[in-house]
C-alpha cells in the first residue's frame, strides 16, 4: 500500500497491478459519493469543460467547477448539496472539476487495475471492500493543481489506518499520511480550517461544503470506474461480472 500525494507523482508508482483510490475531499469525490447515494445511475468524469458541456445534448445533467466556482451554463457546480436534489435519482451526470477528474484520468492513463472513489462519506464501506479484494492499493490524492493538500492526505492516512493490518509492508508516504491523520484526528476542524483549499472555499462562502465533507459514512456507496464511466458497485455480488457486462454494452 502506498500514498501518492499528487497526480504529478503518479509516474513514480506502478499502478497497473493496484486498486487506485482517487481522493478529492474538497470536493469532487465527496460529491460523487453523494450523487450515487442519491440514486445517480452513472457519472462520466471529464477533464475538458467543452466536452462536458456537450453531454447536455445527450440528456445528461452536467456538473462543472473551476477554482471552486460553478461553470457558467452548467446544471451544477461541485457542491455535495447540489447532488442531494430529487432530480439526481436515475440521472446520468457528466462532471468536470479542477482536480478530482484530472486525477481520475491520470490513474486511467497509467492503466490502473481498478479505480474507485474515496471520501469520508464512504470510508468504511470502501475500506472493507479494499480488504476483501486483497490487492495492492494506491491512495491517490488529487491535491490542488498538482500540489499536495492537507485534507486529501488526512483522508489517505485515515484509510491507511483502517486497512493497515491487511496491507503490509507499506511505503514511507503511507506512514507519513497515517502520522498526519493521527495528529489531525482529534483536531480535524483545526487542520481543515488552516488548509489552503478551505480558505479558498470560505472566500466563496462554501463553509457548509467543508463541514459536510468531514462527515464519515453518510453514503453507502463504492463508485468504480468501468470504461469511462463511474458506477456504484455497493451490494453487487460479483462486481467483475458486472463490470464485464457493462464494458460489453459500452462497446455496442
Amino acid at each position: 500500500m502506498h500514498v501518492c500525494n499528487t497526480p504529478a507523482l503518479i509516474d513514480h508508482f506502478d499502478v497497473s497491478k493496484a486498486i487506485v483510490v482517487v481522493i478529492d475531499i474538497l470536493r469532487a469525490t465527496t460529491s460523487m459519493c453523494v450523487a450515487f447515494g442519491h440514486g445517480a445511475k452513472l457519472m462520466v468524469p471529464l477533464e475538458d469543460i467543452e466536452e462536458c458541456r456537450s453531454y447536455k445534448e445527450r440528456g445528461y445533467l452536467i456538473a462543472g467547477e473551476r477554482s471552486g466556482e460553478q461553470v457558467e451554463g452548467f446544471d451544477m457546480g461541485n457542491s455535495p448539496y447540489s447532488f442531494m436534489e430529487e432530480h439526481i435519482k436515475d440521472s446520468k451526470i457528466a462532471i468536470t472539476t479542477t482536480n478530482g477528474t484530472r486525477a481520475l484520468k491520470a490513474a486511467q492513463e497509467r492503466n490502473a487495475r481498478e479505480i474507485v472513489i474515496g471520501a469520508f462519506p464512504n470510508i468504511t464501506i470502501l475500506g472493507d471492500w479494499l480488504i476483501e479484494q486483497n490487492q495492492n492499493v494506491c491512495l491517490l490524492c488529487s491535491g490542488w493543481r498538482e500540489h499536495e493538500t492537507l485534507e486529501d492526505t488526512i483522508f489517505a492516512g485515515a484509510m491507511a489506518q483502517k486497512i493497515r493490518m491487511h496491507f503490509r509492508p507499506y511505503q514511507d508516504t503511507t506512514l507519513m499520511a497515517r502520522t498526519l491523520y493521527k495528529n489531525a484526528n482529534t483536531r480535524k476542524r483545526y487542520f481543515f480550517r488552516n488548509s489552503s483549499h478551505f480558505n479558498r472555499l470560505v472566500h466563496l462562502n462554501l463553509q457548509n461544503d467543508v463541514k459536510y465533507s468531514m462527515r464519515r459514512d453518510t453514503q453507502n456507496v463504492i463508485p468504480l470506474l468501468i470504461g469511462d464511466e463511474l458506477y456504484d458497485i455497493a451490494g453487487v455480488e460479483d462486481y467483475k461480472a458486472y463490470k464485464k457486462e457493462l464494458l460489453a454494452k459500452q462497446l455496442t
